[in-house]
């Protein structure tokens, strides 16, 4: 057979191979004196979608779901790890005070750095507090919100719901054998090995290596303390939150892996109390189902973006 000539080749590799998927492009951005690390895809002149990650994972819970967008609308999607998560810098707790108002700050320095002002949020667990915080701030900026397994009603947060609870009680009155307990279970986590196979969360090894690594820095256990002390001024502020969500009147997502034990389903429904016309999904999976079930998310992410913001879908 005659060799092909280099025209030929290249048409049978074009025809063979589909172009592999664009990638998310990865990053340092100095904030505030710190190198906070990001994870970002497609045109950044698309609509943004500010992916907000919960405890204790990082921006790497988002990669599928981020690259599927990114791939098939037109869309800007971005993610960054809050100071002491995941890649970004963990300054020392006595030089950078590990609260929600603090870190909803760093969050919007770091988008200002890099000049997003207009933005649907995707929020999950902490990325909630810290999103409402952000959509206080900047009300007029939100163009869509969406929640997957994070609170502003106490339904779905069994675990606070009795005010003389641990919680609740650690939350106004700081209790240092909550800090001990929560320290000696970092201090005992290894390199993920068949002994971590479980993983009810479906989180994946290479999240959860990098999650173990992250919170086995030097001071890292106590900035995650004294975070989750402040956890307690969220609560206060649901009411607050409630109201801004209702008032904003903008599209609003709610999707819920019902297999969560600790943010549980109730907390998705109530949303309709605030929001009516919320679209809610309730999701046969985890606390972090855009690991467990990315495929999912992002379709139901994407058609509701499509719809409600008119994000156009990439031609196959």
């Amino acid at each position: 057979m005659r060799p092909l000539g280099l025209i030929s080749l290249l048409l049978f590799c074009l025809v063979s191979f589909p172009a592999r998927s664009e990638a998310l492009r990865e990053g340092w951005q100095p904030v505030d004196g710190m190198q906070i690390f990001y994870r970002e895809g497609g045109d950044p002149h698309a609509p943004t979608v500010v992916f907000l990650h919960g405890n204790p994972l990082s921006s790497i819970m988002y990669v599928q779901v981020m690259e599927t967008l990114a791939n098939t609308q037109h869309l800007h999607v971005i993610a960054m790890d809050y100071p002491s998560f995941g890649y970004s810098d963990a300054p020392d707790h006595h030089a950078y005070a590990y609260t929600f108002d603090h870190v909803a700050q760093t969050v919007d320095d770091f988008l200002k750095a890099r000049g997003i002002t207009r933005f649907s949020l995707y929020m999950q667990d902490y990325g909630v507090p810290v999103g409402f915080r952000l959509m206080a701030l900047h009300p007029t900026a939100i163009t869509a919100v969406m929640v997957q397994n994070g609170v502003i009603h106490l339904d779905g947060f069994p675990s606070a719901q009795d005010p003389e609870g641990e919680l609740r009680q650690h939350w106004d009155h700081r209790n240092p054998a909550v800090d001990k307990r929560r320290a000696d279970y970092v201090r005992s986590l290894g390199y993920p090995t068949f002994e971590h196979g479980s993983d009810e969360d479906h989180a994946g090894p290479d999240a959860l290596m990098q999650m173990v690594a992250a919170v086995q820095r030097p001071g890292v256990i106590d900035a995650r303390n004294d975070l989750w002390y402040d956890y307690g001024t969220n609560v206060k502020h649901y009411p607050e939150w409630q109201s801004l969500l209702s008032r904003l009147n903008v599209p609003v997502l709610v999707l819920w892996g019902n297999q969560d034990k600790f943010f549980t389903t109730p907390g998705a429904y109530a949303y309709k109390r605030t929001v009516p016309n919320a679209e809610v999904h309730i999701l046969n999976s985890t606390h972090f189902a855009t690991l467990d079930a990315p495929d999912t998310v992002a379709s139901l992410v994407g058609h509701f973006l499509e719809a409600k913001i008119g994000a156009e879908r990439i031609p196959d």
